[in-house]
């Protein structure tokens, strides 16, 4: 089962275990620099959570993806997505990146920017997918984000609400699921990719 939700700092062993899993490439990808496991294990640790919206795409227990949408100025974010090998081309990243600029957008920000590898295909399309504005020259991707409103709030909330249940419903099944050793099935709620 996949489904989306959000990140705390409850969750931060998960989150270092996804940065960790990131090949080499990836990581400089990720982190536009070539960074090592404790440089990995510092930067998880460093989060300032108030300045910070974390969503996490999870499959079952494992965290596959998340998208990181951080406030860098008054109403301004940046945001980084990274996604395990196995999961792109799937949407994972874009519903990741489409979920972190609404938060941003709740939270009054007005734009979100998404730095990008030259070359590197991913974050141009989903910016482009998603209504963006793409500067190839300078590697940057922006996404003029939509106003805070009690509308974008309320979607926010339902979407997590959503995960929640599905959270709770997983972990609710998952010691059945390991006592009659049942493979992993994909149970759709209406929570998982759009």
């Amino acid at each position: 089962m996949l489904y989306y939700r959000k990140l705390s700092r409850a969750d931060v062993p998960k989150i270092e275990a996804h940065f960790l899993r990131l090949s080499p490439a990836d990581r400089r990808r990720r982190f536009h620099s070539q960074i090592d496991d404790d440089a990995v294990r510092a930067y998880c640790r460093s989060f300032r959570w108030s300045e910070r919206a974390v969503i996490g795409a999870c499959h079952f227990d494992r965290l596959i993806a998340l998208a990181e949408a951080v406030r860098v100025a008054p109403d301004r974010a940046e945001i980084a997505v990274s996604v395990d090998a196995g999961w792109r081309h799937l949407g994972v990243g874009r519903e990741l990146v489409r979920r972190a600029a609404a938060s941003a957008g709740n939270s009054g920000m007005a734009t979100a920017v998404l730095d990008y590898t030259p070359g590197d295909a991913p974050i141009p399309h989903i910016a482009r997918a998603l209504g963006g504005d793409v500067d190839a020259a300078q590697a940057v991707a922006q996404l003029n984000l939509p106003a805070q409103n009690a509308a974008g709030q309320i979607e926010e909330l339902v979407e997590d609400i959503g995960a929640a249940l599905a959270w709770a419903f997983e972990t609710a099944l998952w010691p059945l699921r390991v006592a009659l050793g049942a493979p992993r099935a994909t149970i759709d709620l209406g929570v998982a990719e759009r």
